[in-house]
């Protein structure tokens, strides 16, 4: 099948080259028969230089001009083409005027500009603009090709980024030295601290290399999550989901990421526990805390950018971290 393609792409190539060149003979066969152009001149091929400059010059314009419209590989390059002709037309006409009123002193009347733009045009500009469109379109695709590849690269190196930060040793540590405590202190717990731990770690390892999960299901989990948060904090943070319509999608351990870090990097007691917040914002989830920063936690940031990447490299779209004197907010978009 490619081979197919490439096969036909070439033959389309040499047929566009055996046109022009069979237009370009004509051409300059009525120029020699009826025109008074002197190829031996010196000043005649400084007027091709130039004017092969001016092509080059339209046809980068135009290439620019059409890669801000979104447009099909082939209309674009065949929108750039006819624009170039266009720009080619307006320049050209300007330095052939201006040329043969500052060299010769001569005027200009519009079927000399016409007859200069046909011929320029075809022994110039169609080479030049139309090898220049396949050199851009082939190089646009290469580093296209060379951005897709980077981008899936920083996608396994960020999966693998929060799955290590999620199953990272003090994590397993902590949760196994509380369940030690309710071994002793409140058996009755047990049972239900092994059920919620097993479900956080299930759910980490079978998700983690999902692009979406259903809201329903990442709320279960951030569920499962505060459960084990609240067996070993006991009150010193203060838990509450306030969501009426859970229809979306959402990157999976969002949610959980965002609990984490305001547990992490912020300051709760029994006394005066930290409140943490999840409510919806027609398309948004939003997860907000009050800002009671710990001075000791510098933080590596792992976290927020992980949502921050994964959301623009899978959905483009943006998550919004706000923060003010007295509360820090992240504002996820459902998918």
């Amino acid at each position: 099948m490619r081979t197919k393609k490439i096969l036909l792409n070439s033959l389309f190539a040499l047929l566009f080259i055996v046109i022009i060149n069979t237009v370009q003979t004509y051409v300059l066969h009525i120029t020699k028969r009826f025109g008074d152009i002197d190829f031996f001149k010196i000043g005649t091929h400084i007027f091709g230089v130039i004017s092969c400059i001016i092509s080059l010059l339209s046809t980068i314009i135009s290439w620019k001009i059409t890669s801000k419209i979104q447009l099909r590989k082939f209309s674009r390059i065949a929108s750039a083409f006819v624009l170039s002709i266009l720009i080619y037309a307006i320049l050209q006409s300007i330095y052939y005027t201006v040329q043969r009123f500052l060299i010769y002193d001569l005027g200009t009347d519009f079927s000399m500009l016409v007859g200069n733009f046909v011929f320029t045009t075809v022994i110039f500009h169609l080479y030049i603009s139309g090898l220049s469109l396949a050199y851009f379109y082939f190089e646009e695709n290469a580093q296209t090709k060379i951005n897709l590849q980077n981008t899936e690269k920083e996608k396994e190196i960020l999966q693998f980024k929060i799955l290590q930060k999620n199953l990272e040793p003090h994590f397993l540590f902590n949760n196994l030295s509380v369940l030690s405590g309710l071994v002793k202190k409140n058996p009755a717990e047990v049972e239900g601290f092994i059920e919620d731990f097993s479900d956080v770690y299930r759910y980490y390892l079978k998700h983690s290399e999902k692009e979406l999960v259903s809201l329903k299901e990442e709320l279960e989990f951030l569920k499962k999550y505060i459960s084990l948060m609240k067996k070993r904090f006991r009150t010193a943070y203060h838990f509450e989901i306030e969501l009426e319509n859970e229809s979306g999608y959402v990157l999976p351990c969002s949610l959980q990421l965002c609990v984490e870090n305001a547990i992490k990097h912020n300051r709760g007691s029994e006394e005066n526990p930290l409140q943490i917040i999840v409510t919806r914002n027609q398309d948004y989830i939003i997860v907000s805390n009050d800002f009671k920063p710990v001075d000791f936690t510098a933080g590596s940031g792992v976290g927020n950018q992980f949502l921050q990447k994964s959301y623009e490299l899978n959905f483009g779209k943006k998550v919004n971290f706000k923060q003010t004197e007295t509360l820090y907010t992240v504002e996820i978009p459902l998918i």
